[in-house]
């Protein structure tokens, strides 16, 4: 008997060989079915994310397809983290109702069903959001009813009591009178529409903002403040103004010449490899508001970001995407920008109790981008400035002991190569002369935070550049650039004289700022991969992310350019 004979005689004999061959016939056909079926199932698709900005409690609904009627195992998920079963409200095949938790992140959400998972869509919490909210606006006119001094410096705590100030500050904003061009005399200090023609509202860079309440609000004077009036903004109305005297015993500071930019610039990203739905991530950086900066607009932009304004950067994401297709992101700016002018008076100076202690520590300690801890830098500190104790006198020794012992370097340096090199090599480029700036100043318990942006040629040709703030109480921030006051070569505006002293406490209009120290962001998951980009025109730790299913692409990020002056 052959084979096939005594197979077909096995099976004709025993019933069991019979039943499982059945059963292993039947598990075949289960598991074609079911990988049929699998592959036939509808992926979850997020279409809308309402609202796209909220903050712990808000109800959210997301709308889109394929859910499930039912969610049984299915799931919301925000930065990598499940939403647990009370957070949900409702669960239908196109609608997700539910309430944001306590401990809600921004990022990326998706939902998920038992077999699959959707593109990702971007939420973010309303806190790093600055746009208004309409429903914390408060109905009543705020009232100023009295000041704790009329006569303060600038960092020192003013209270301001008075009513309908609302219960937390939110978007609200106490302004001060700013004296652009030097307007205001002391014969116009009566004049109000003088006075409230150009305000600032205290700083969260500096922290000014201390308390809070519907009667009650403790801020510290800004820097730039000026003698003139004080003011309570809740968004949709403003306090009548009250009279404040801002003393400038330590010295003064003036804001000229001021200039009107049109800038632009564009990031463009092109042949994306994918296994699966990309998600690119691009952080394009807004040019930073200051005192120096004031009322920077945004005039277009090629594509409308995902996030407008989030941590002062637009958020702009591809998570579709079409082979041989490029992906262009713009944007345009109008920029105005007045001179900063100096004088002070280094023996009125006080102590740094008086600063923001918080905001103290944070700019005279170590971060990713200034080394101030490193044992070269305290002990090339110590030896410049000896026994000097006064800052002034120590930010200027310091400044002065790199233009006379370091070469300046015209061109850029590679990414990778270390500010540190520069205590080596004596030699560096205006990045790296900004950062060991502001190290060797901290080291010695002065704040100091670099700046970055572009600096505009006469011919309006622009390049990536950086200088530095310091910080003295009783005054508020001065710049200094180290590279121009070095002699750092470009085409200039006009003549200034002695460009050494001057760039000691002085800042010319010929720049725009995108960055004040450095900004450290989180990814919007922990799976995604970061891109940097260390010597640009903005200092943030990330510039582009991208998920893991993003095999390879290439992006293209321009300068950004002057299309017009004014």
């Amino acid at each position: 008997m052959d084979s096939s004979g005594k197979l077909s005689y096995i099976f004709r004999k025993y019933s069991l060989v019979r039943a499982a061959c059945l059963l292993f016939l039947l598990a075949i056909a289960m598991v074609v079915i079911f990988v049929v079926s699998s592959k036939n199932k509808p992926e979850p698709v997020i279409e809308s994310i309402v609202p796209s900005v909220g903050s712990p409690g808000d109800v959210i609904v997301i709308n889109g397809t394929n859910f499930g009627d039912t969610r049984d195992m299915s799931y919301v998920e925000f930065a990598g983290s499940k939403l647990t079963s009370s957070s949900y409200l409702s669960w239908s095949d196109n609608c997700i109702k539910l309430v944001l938790p306590s401990n809600v992140q921004d990022g990326l959400v998706i939902v998920g069903t038992k077999d699959l998972r959707s593109a990702p869509a971007l939420f973010a919490n309303e806190v790093d959001i600055p746009v208004p909210v309409p429903e914390n606006q408060q109905s009543t006119r705020p009232i100023v009813s009295s000041l704790s001094s009329d006569r303060v410096l600038v960092g020192d705590v003013l209270t301001i009591y008075g009513n309908n100030f609302g219960d937390s500050r939110g978007h609200s904003k106490v302004l001060f009178t700013v004296n652009y061009n030097k307007k205001i005399s002391e014969t116009a200090l009566m004049n109000r529409n003088a006075l409230t023609e150009n305000m600032i509202s205290a700083s969260d860079f500096d922290g000014d903002y201390v308390l809070w309440s519907n009667t009650e609000i403790k801020v510290r004077v800004p820097d730039g403040a000026n003698s003139g009036v004080v003011m309570v903004d809740t968004v949709k109305d403003k306090s009548e103004p009250k009279n404040i005297t801002v003393l400038r015993n330590v010295g003064e500071k003036h804001y000229v010449a001021k200039k009107i930019y049109l800038v632009e610039y564009s990031a463009d990203v092109a042949g994306i490899v994918f296994t699966d739905v990309p998600t690119i991530t691009l952080r394009c950086p807004i040019p930073v508001e200051a005192v120096s900066q004031p009322a920077v607009e945004v005039t277009d932009f090629s594509q409308t970001p995902a996030i407008q304004n989030y941590q002062n950067c637009f958020i702009y994401q591809i998570t579709k995407y079409k082979n041989l297709e490029k992906s262009l992101f713009k944007q345009t700016f109008v920029a105005p920008v007045y001179e900063i002018n100096t004088r002070i008076y280094p023996d009125k100076i006080g102590s740094y109790k008086t600063m923001n202690q918080l905001k103290f520590e944070e700019y005279t300690k170590d971060d990713e981008l200034v080394p101030c801890g490193d044992e070269r830098v305290v002990a090339l500190s110590k030896k410049i400035i000896g026994k000097e104790k006064n800052p002034y006198n120590k930010a200027k020794l310091i400044y002065n002991y790199l233009i006379d012992n370091y070469k300046l370097l015209d061109t850029v340096q590679k990414d990778e190569d270390s500010v540190l090199d520069m205590l080596e090599t004596k030699m560096g480029d205006a990045y790296d002369f900004s950062v060991i700036y502001a190290a060797l100043l901290r080291s010695c318990g002065i704040p100091c935070v670099v700046d970055a942006g572009i600096l505009i040629q006469q011919n309006l040709l622009t390049q990536a550049h950086w200088w530095c703030e310091f910080y003295l109480p009783g005054f508020g921030w001065v710049p200094v650039d180290v590279a121009l006051g070095g002699g750092l070569d470009y085409k200039k505006w006009n003549d200034i004289g002695n460009e050494r002293n001057y760039y000691f406490g002085n800042l010319d209009s010929h720049r725009i700022v995108f960055s004040r120290g450095w900004s450290q962001f989180k990814p919007f998951t922990q799976e995604n991969k970061i891109v940097q980009y260390p010597k640009s025109f903005a200092l943030q730790s990330i510039w582009e992310e991208y998920s893991s299913s993003t095999v390879k692409y290439s992006s293209y990020w321009s300068l950004p350019v002057i299309k017009g002056v004014y």
